[in-house]
C-alpha cells in the first residue's frame, strides 16, 4: 500500500483563503461599529423613558401626600435608589436641569430636564 505525503494545503489555497477572511474582516468592521452606536442610542432612550415614567410616579405620589404635583430638582432622585446608583455609576450625570450621558466613545449626549413640569427634553 503507497503512503501519501501531498494531503496538505497549498500555498495559493492558504493565500486565497487569507483574502477572503480579509474581506470578510473589512465588511464585518464598520458594521460593527454602527451596532454598537445603535445599541448606546437605544440604551439612552429607554433609560430616559424610564426615568419620565419614574417622575409621573414620584408626581402622582406627591398628589397623594399633599394634592399637589410636583417633581423633584433631581430627575434621578424619582428612581429607587438601586437604579439611580446604577445609572450614575455608568457615566450618567444629572445636575442644574442637564441630563447627560457620557457614550464609550467620549460623545456627551445631553437632555434637558423642566422641574417644574417634569419634561425631559433633548437639545
Amino acid at each position: 500500500m503507497k503512503k501519501k505525503f501531498n494531503e496538505g494545503f497549498t500555498l495559493i489555497e492558504l493565500v486565497i483563503i487569507m483574502v477572503i477572511l480579509g474581506v470578510l474582516a473589512a465588511v464585518a468592521v464598520p458594521r460593527l461599529g454602527s451596532s454598537i452606536d445603535s445599541s448606546e442610542v437605544a440604551s439612552e432612550e429607554a433609560v430616559i423613558g424610564n426615568l419620565r415614567s419614574a417622575l409621573e410616579v414620584y408626581a402622582m405620589d406627591k398628589v397623594v401626600e399633599n394634592s399637589t404635583k410636583s417633581y423633584p430638582a433631581d430627575p434621578f432622585d424619582a428612581l429607587d435608589d438601586k437604579s439611580k446608583s446604577e445609572l450614575l455609576n455608568t457615566n450618567w450625570w444629572s445636575g442644574g436641569g442637564v441630563i447627560e450621558h457620557t457614550r464609550n466613545d467620549g460623545n456627551t449626549e445631553t437632555w434637558y430636564y423642566s422641574y417644574s413640569s417634569g419634561e425631559i427634553t433633548n437639545n
